[in-house]
């Protein structure tokens, strides 16, 4: 019997890399701890913020949020995200003269794998001689097959401007 219920290894993908550039470029309503002072009545008045951008690296550094702390607890965030060897962010750019700029090549992954109160990091890096990617952990170096770079223990990306 099907109960419905999966499995965290059965779950798919829930979110991508470019479903948190819009989360992160969204527009926020500040609370009502931040209201802002108009600087011509001086009155405090509710208020959004919005991060958008305008120019772009030529090296990318995306890192994931994975580690929750609140003020019960600590977690690890597993979630899988999906994150594409080549990133278009141009529908992010507000310069027009920067959207063309806008393409990236994935060229290294940093990973964590185990808990909050230890693990083991490896990465994955993509030599730009013969462009094949490689894994690195701890002392050991070997060959890696690109569809193997991104998992759910990816931390850091870097991206390589086009």
């Amino acid at each position: 019997m099907d109960s419905g219920v999966q499995t965290r290894s059965q779950q798919k993908p829930s979110t991508t890399l470019l479903d948190c550039f819009k989360h992160f470029t969204k527009r926020e309503v500040l609370s009502d701890d931040d209201l802002w002072k108009c600087p011509k009545c001086a009155m405090l008045k509710k208020a959004t913020k919005k991060i958008d951008l305008w120019l772009l690296p030529k090296i990318l550094i995306v890192q994931l949020k994975r580690f929750n702390y609140t003020r019960y607890y600590r977690d690890k965030i597993d979630l899988r995200i999906d994150c594409p060897i080549n990133l278009d962010l141009s529908q992010y750019v507000l310069n027009p003269a920067e959207k063309a700029k806008g393409k990236y090549s994935l060229i290294a992954v940093s990973n964590h794998m185990g808990g909050l109160g230890g693990g083991h990091y490896t990465a994955y890096a993509k030599n730009s001689h013969d462009k094949k990617w490689h894994i690195f952990d701890d002392s050991y170096v070997s060959e890696a097959n690109e569809t193997d770079v991104v998992g759910k223990a990816a931390y850091v990306l870097i991206y390589q401007q086009q």
